[in-house]
């Protein structure tokens, strides 16, 4: 399903950026770029959405922790996991807690119940930052991430 097929702004509880398999260097860099820009215009995680970043390992935290990532993720409001199993094999931070909370996520797995009890949507990394920071699920453009509501 496309954003655009999802009929309305569909508001995020919960953006869970980063796993073992989106929590790669190059994941990081996306992550990081949208951040970044939101951080330049003033803006920071929506106030309604928790957001988790996970890297996929001890080396790409090293690498976080090189290129200034780390800072920008901690500035911009989201909470950073170490390298371990996570949401999408329902344990730790960023698992739904109810049938209404809706998590974007770019983890790549979606079955029921996976993530816990809510609704998941997969999205690329990019998707999932500019969602945290506008309150809902949107696509991200450079410098054009859509007002939160």
């Amino acid at each position: 399903m496309f954003i655009a097929e999802l009929g309305g702004q569909v508001k995020v509880d919960i953006a869970y950026a980063g796993s073992c398999t989106a929590g790669k260097k190059s994941d990081m860099d996306m992550y990081a770029r949208v951040f970044r820009e939101a951080l330049e215009r003033g803006e920071k995680v929506h106030a309604d959405v928790k957001c988790f970043i996970q890297v996929g390992s001890q080396e790409v935290k090293r690498y976080c922790e090189q290129q200034g990532y780390l800072k920008i993720f901690r500035e911009v409001g989201a909470e950073f996991i170490e390298p371990s199993c996570g949401a999408c094999i329902n344990a730790g931070p960023g698992v739904s807690y109810d049938r209404e909370t809706v998590t974007i996520s770019a983890i790549n797995r979606n079955f029921p119940g996976r993530s816990g009890p809510g609704q998941l949507y997969l999205a690329s990394p990019y998707t999932t930052a500019a969602s945290a920071i506008a309150g809902y699920i949107t696509p991200w453009e450079s410098g054009l991430v859509p007002a939160a509501r």
